[in-house]
């Protein structure tokens, strides 16, 4: 009997992080910069995406003017406030940039919403699902999917090359629906508990998990990113 192979490496990926809504349904705040068990959820969306073992290091914030560490990508969506294909796009193009200077790229890219609650357990399902993944699979995109069958497209790993693919060929990404950007990819939908999928939209949202807001009224306006 020929001794068992040894098993193939967990797949690897960077990451984008996507933080560049208006959260108009929140007054217009920075609903990232919401402390959340100790700490904002922009900070435990990115632990989340760096601290798997799949990570590469390599984390690119879209949209945020946060303070975070310096090893964190930083980069804007183009037009500012073009929306979260948008987003995804300006995230690949910034991870590339990186690339240049670290190569190769990995085979996948994980790309997260910031206002995620429990980003990590979601993270762990993506990381599950891929590495059931048998090695012909034409699978280009694992996508979470809640209790009501929707896809969470902010909350998924890509393959890189398909979704820097579907990027360029992207007519133009300004307030394009994720949709129209990975509609021609095949997925792999992940049915992950709606806890782990849930984010913070609306004054209900953080109520429901005891997140205090700032005064609208009095608070300071958003920061742009841009400058």
């Amino acid at each position: 009997m020929s001794p068992a192979a040894d098993p193939a490496p967990p797949a690897r990926w960077d990451a984008i992080v996507v933080a560049g809504g208006r959260a108009s349904r929140l007054g217009g705040i920075d609903k990232t910069a919401l402390l959340w068990h100790g700490r904002s959820l922009l900070a435990g969306v990115v632990a989340a995406a760096s601290g798997s073992e799949r990570s590469t290091g390599l984390v690119c914030v879209v949209g945020s003017a946060a303070d975070l560490s310096p090893a964190v990508l930083r980069t804007v969506e183009s037009p500012r406030w073009g929306g979260p294909a948008a987003a995804i796009v300006a995230g690949l193009a910034a991870l590339a940039q990186a690339r240049t200077a670290q190569p190769p790229a990995p085979s996948w890219v994980l790309v997260l919403a910031a206002d995620l609650l429990r980003p990590a357990q979601a993270v762990a399902a993506l990381a599950a699902a891929i590495d059931a993944l048998p090695a012909s699979t034409a699978v280009e995109a694992v996508v979470t999917v809640d209790s009501a069958g929707a896809r969470q497209p902010l909350l998924a790993a890509y393959r890189m090359d398909a979704l820097s693919r579907a990027a360029d060929a992207l007519a133009t990404a300004e307030n394009a629906p994720v949709k129209r950007l990975i509609g021609a990819l095949t997925v792999l939908e992940v049915p992950v508990p709606d806890a782990h999928s849930a984010d913070v939209d609306t004054p209900a949202d953080a109520a429901r998990v005891g997140i205090d807001l700032p005064d609208v009224a009095a608070g300071p306006a958003p920061v742009d990113p841009t400058g």
